[in-house]
């Protein structure tokens, strides 16, 4: 066990540098120990690398399984404050192989806050999910959604367009709760 520890202290060391192969290296060994511990250190190093590695991370990022990871990524997206960094991170979602159905008034919350882009990698990110959802992850849904329309008189039509995608998919996942809540065509 302390061997392991040892190695994932040694890992996090080499992925500070900006060396590639050594933050390769650091990743490959983050993927095999299966730590997700090191996740905010990974989204923390995005603030600042070059493209390669930004790719290299966003491709790790997006190739994670372990289902406790989830309340990582969903903890760094409602803390973060750079729109851009939250855009890379969300793009790792939706190529992801989790799924977060359970999540869905979270998504829907991110779209509304953000700008065209967030909300366009929140509406494919939503398309993922699967159902069935929980009807009070509904409901909550299309009041977040109600809260946009009613103060969202100033948005850029391309993101009430997304918006609306966002609204016609949830109202398709639960024909039976009041749909008037749902924002019309």
């Amino acid at each position: 066990m302390q061997s392991k520890k040892v190695k994932l202290s040694e890992a996090l060391k080499q992925f500070q540098s900006n060396v590639e192969t050594d933050v390769l290296a650091a990743l490959k060994l983050f993927e095999q120990q299966g730590d997700i511990t090191i996740l905010p250190t990974v989204f923390e190093k995005l603030r600042s690398c070059e493209l390669s590695i930004e790719k290299a991370i966003l491709g790790f990022l997006s190739d994670i399984q372990k289902i406790e990871a989830k309340a990582v990524f969903i903890q760094f997206l409602s803390e973060e404050k750079e729109q851009a960094l939250r855009q890379k991170v969300l793009t790792t979602l939706w190529n992801s192989k989790l799924t977060y159905d359970e999540h869905l008034p979270f998504f829907v919350m991110l779209a509304s806050t953000g700008d065209f882009m967030q909300a366009l990698e929140c509406l494919t990110i939503i398309e993922n999910m699967q159902g069935p959802f929980a009807e009070h992850e509904l409901l909550e849904s299309q009041l977040l959604l109600k809260e946009y329309v009613e103060e969202s008189t100033n948005e850029d039509e391309q993101k009430r367009q997304i918006m609306s995608e966002i609204a016609w998919f949830i109202k398709e996942q639960n024909e039976g709760i009041d749909a008037d809540l749902l924002i019309e065509d």
